[in-house]
């Protein structure tokens, strides 16, 4: 019996007694001969040792874990019940190695029982993963573990766990379809820069096959002129990852296997992962839409270079005029000059004022041939520095003659001390010509007592100023309010519909806004903002 004694000390420890009774010569019992040992450290070791055993039990279920033991000898298997509902035997079924091995899938049979010979062999470790066939046909993928143990009188054992990872392998194939099947070029990389995988549209990009990136350090497909910098910005993100557009406002650049270099957009996505951060790269050749962009520029710049030609076409009756005047008095000043010669009475100073009048108009038919030849010429946006009101009085300039053919008023109202812009003065001189040109237009119907124009600037805060063109024409009309700004939309019978779309184009690509109203006594006012820094396009 065991039983609980208390010792000298006054502790009690655990005694296992055992005894035999002992009998006199005549048979009677005379009592019992026996002998008491402390077991309670063994009862500890072995209470220390069921509690692990339970905590295996609860873990190994809690885990989905199968768990066997080969006997090398006998080549029988012992299972726990959640291995035998893993490979679906029977609870009291007797199960062997080979048993086993007929649950694996016949493709993968082979392997599995390489990695296991090899661990009964070396008397070590194996790991491998595997599908096996369930006898009602459902497949399922599992992943092993085992190591050979040698207990005293008991031989060689291989000790093994099982665990069913058939939804993280259909995850897998998941994720490896959605690869497969983007449209971008997807990279996934470790947290120390090595490509794990890649997919097929990224092959087809780079020019390189899968074995020959997979291991590889990311830096390959970086050009050489940002490698150097690579690992330095890969660390930025990975001390703070997030899904983001990488190189945002940069232009980036890709290499691929031949070392030819391409324009690429490429999006950033931090997987966490029990190994580390991955990070999902999806990169986008861009190079068609750079292309189609650029073509789309020269277009526009085509387009809005024949929107100046025709402006001056519809100008070209009143720059004759402005220009037959400075040459009319060219003429006459020369015809004086040659009258002074022939009667033989030249007067120097009369003569030499002659000469600055001659030199005057010329220098004024001069500036207006300037001014054509700017707003016509083709050519590439050139960005200075200039002062709004300046332009505003070349362009009107330009209008003036046309103004007074059809009995309008041009008026200013000019906000002194503007702040600079930084523009394209031709573009911007094209603004206001249209602007002005279609308030001329919008007072045809007018009387002529009230045809005015009214150009107006000033500043629109600290960071922006305004131009305003306002003529008293019909106004706009409210079915052409919300497409006034869109290209070949046109209220006129001649018009192309152009000219505003290009208006706001331009301005536009200076950062600014444009913007039209009616005003309340008649007439439509056109606004046009522009920071004061400037922008580019």
């Amino acid at each position: 019996m065991q039983y609980r004694l208390r010792r000298h000390d006054g502790k009690y420890r655990w005694i296992s007694d055992n005894g035999v009774p002992r009998y006199d010569a005549e048979k009677n019992f005379s009592g019992y001969i026996g002998s008491c040992v402390d077991i309670t450290e063994l009862m500890k070791k072995e209470e220390a040792l069921h509690e692990f055993e339970e905590r295996v039990t609860l873990a190994a279920k809690a885990a989905h874990l199968g768990i066997w033991e080969l006997d090398i000898a006998t080549n029988e298997v012992w299972m726990s019940d959640s291995a035998r509902a893993l490979f679906g035997f029977d609870p009291e079924a007797r199960v062997s190695h080979a048993a086993i091995q007929e649950r694996v899938h016949p493709e993968d049979r082979v392997r599995r029982n390489a990695a296991v010979t090899a661990a009964i062999e070396t008397l070590g470790e194996y790991k491998t993963e595997y599908r096996i066939l369930l006898p009602d046909r459902t497949l399922r993928w599992i992943s092993g573990r085992g190591r050979c143990v040698s207990r005293q009188n008991k031989g060689i054992r291989l000790i093994g766990v099982s665990i069913d990872i058939t939804p993280q392998k259909q995850t897998q194939e998941l994720f490896r379809l959605a690869t497969e099947a983007s449209p971008s070029g997807i990279i996934l990389v470790d947290d120390h820069g090595r490509i794990v995988l890649v997919n097929s549209h990224a092959e087809e990009l780079f020019g390189y096959g899968r074995d020959e990136l997979v291991g590889k350090p990311v830096e390959v497909l970086v050009p050489e002129r940002f490698a150097s910098e690579h690992p330095t910005r890969r660390k930025q993100f990975l001390a703070a990852p997030t899904a983001r557009a990488m190189g945002a406002g940069r232009e980036l650049f890709a290499r691929r296997k031949d070392g030819n270099e391409f324009p690429v957009e490429i999006g950033l996505n931090p997987i966490q992962t029990p190994e580390g951060v991955l990070v999902l790269a999806a990169v986008v050749d861009i190079s068609a839409r750079k292309l189609a962009e650029a073509e789309a520029r020269q277009h526009a710049d085509e387009l809005s270079h024949l929107s100046r030609v025709a402006a001056m076409g519809e100008l070209a009756g009143s720059i004759a005029h402005e220009l037959n005047q400075p040459l009319s008095g060219i003429i006459s000043n020369a015809s004086a000059g040659q009258r002074f010669i022939d009667r033989g009475d030249v007067d120097l100073r009369e003569f030499r004022e002659l000469l600055g009048d001659i030199v005057a108009d010329g220098r004024r038919a001069g500036d207006v041939i300037r001014g054509i030849q700017g707003m016509v010429k083709k050519g590439a946006p050139m960005r200075r520095r200039v002062n709004l009101n300046d332009l505003v009085m070349n362009v009107i300039a330009m209008v003036k003659p046309d103004a007074m053919l059809r009995a309008c008023e041009l008026n200013t109202v000019l906000e002194p001390e503007l702040p600079i812009i930084e523009c394209d003065p031709v573009q911007l001189q094209q603004v206001l010509l249209n602007l002005l040109i279609n308030a001329l237009d919008a007072m045809r119907d007018t009387p002529a007592s009230r045809r005015k124009v009214v150009i107006t600037t000033g500043r629109n805060g600290n960071d922006t100023i305004c131009a305003s063109v306002r003529d008293y024409g019909t106004g706009i009309r409210a079915e052409a309010r919300d497409r006034l700004f869109d290209r070949f939309f046109t209220t006129k019978p001649e018009g192309l519909g152009m000219g505003l779309a290009i208006v706001r184009s331009i301005v536009e690509s200076h950062a600014g806004t444009v913007a039209a109203e009616n005003v309340g006594d008649g007439g439509a006012r056109f606004h046009v903002t522009l920071p004061v820094t400037g922008a580019t396009s």
